[in-house]
């Protein structure tokens, strides 16, 4: 059990670090702005000047998608693997990423008018079935093991992926699904951020009421009963927030993968299994981890940009292959 000034401690400083490396990754960038220029364009909004455009226009909103997107599939992540009791769960390996970049597919060959909402409501729709599908092979054959489930959902996000591109290649959309298929939030633009938003507090206050639940289903479905859980009503609460986080991160990024899968090991090897305090963690770091790939995304090879699932795709994949390996998760 994790003591009540350490967990508030590491909180501050989380906060902290995370404050300090937001407004440094605004100095980032083709062109470089000395920090003494952020805080001035910050401070004078309605300023034509360029670097102020910058940082208003580009790097701001760039920023509020990292911690966006880095909240709402760490968070997502983490309530995949407390309710399945699987290790290997997250939003990418159990295709619900390549689900909702369905969803945006369908949104943009026949709605290609549409408003975000729309285009959100889209994804929805792709991860819910993407979710389906991977309910149903689970109800096929009792006993799956994780690993097991890991593979099926590899399965379902291919077959989703390769009837995306088929969608693409013929409507003759690369172009406009690019941006998504790559994972990166280069040009976002504010108004797709404020669109975004209350999705993404909705699916957190979900997920936050459902974390005691959650936390209850991790030690057994026979103990979760016994306390007077109700197993399908924590499942649809759950599978609520996380098809509303997913849903809407990749409508603003697209499919980016394993931080929904990395995250939360780190959070509960930290704060332990309790998810009252692995939910609000999970979102901490998760934002720090997207907010670090994406200046590594935009510094790496300049004037070039590394897509930013590239590089989520770097620490996660090892990070995969070593959950898959473990003794435990074969069992």
């Amino acid at each position: 059990m994790v003591s009540t000034k350490r967990v508030a401690l590491l909180a501050v400083v989380l906060i902290a670090v995370l404050g300090a490396l937001a407004l440094f990754s605004l100095t980032v960038g083709m062109r470089a702005i000395p920090l003494s220029g952020v805080l001035h364009a910050l401070q004078s909004a309605g300023r034509q000047e360029p670097s102020d455009l910058v940082v208003w226009t580009l790097r701001l909103p760039r920023l509020l998608a990292a911690l966006v997107c880095g909240v709402s599939f760490a968070v997502a992540g983490a309530l995949m693997q407390g309710v399945t009791n699987n290790p290997l769960a997250s939003p990418s390996i159990l295709g619900i990423n390549a689900g909702a970049s369905f969803g945006l597919a369908l949104a943009m060959i026949f709605l290609p008018a549409a408003s975000l909402q729309v285009t959100i409501v889209s994804a929805f729709f792709g991860a819910a079935l993407a979710t389906a599908f991977i309910l149903v092979l689970a109800s096929l054959k009792h006993g799956l093991t994780p690993v097991y489930i890991a593979l099926a959902g590899t399965a379902v996000s291919a077959v989703f992926l390769a009837v995306t591109q088929v969608l693409v290649v013929f409507f003759d959309v690369a172009q406009e699904l690019s941006y998504w298929t790559a994972g990166g939030i280069s040009g976002i633009r504010m108004t797709a951020i404020l669109g975004v938003v209350p999705w993404t507090i909705l699916g957190l206050i979900f997920a936050v009421s459902v974390s005691r639940s959650v936390t209850l289903l991790s030690f057994g479905e026979d103990m979760a009963i016994g306390l007077g859980g109700s197993l399908s009503r924590i499942r649809l609460r759950a599978g609520l927030a996380v098809l509303i986080l997913a849903g809407s991160a990749v409508a603003v990024a697209g499919p980016v993968g394993f931080v929904g899968l990395v995250v939360p090991h780190i959070t509960r090897r930290i704060v332990g299994i309790d998810y009252r305090l692995v939910v609000p963690f999970s979102a901490l770091l998760g934002a720090l981890l997207v907010l670090v790939a994406d200046m590594v995304a935009r510094t790496v090879a300049p004037p070039f940009e590394i897509p930013l699932g590239a590089v989520t795709a770097l620490v996660g994949v090892p990070f995969f292959l070593y959950l898959a390996n473990r003794k435990e998760v074969r069992g």
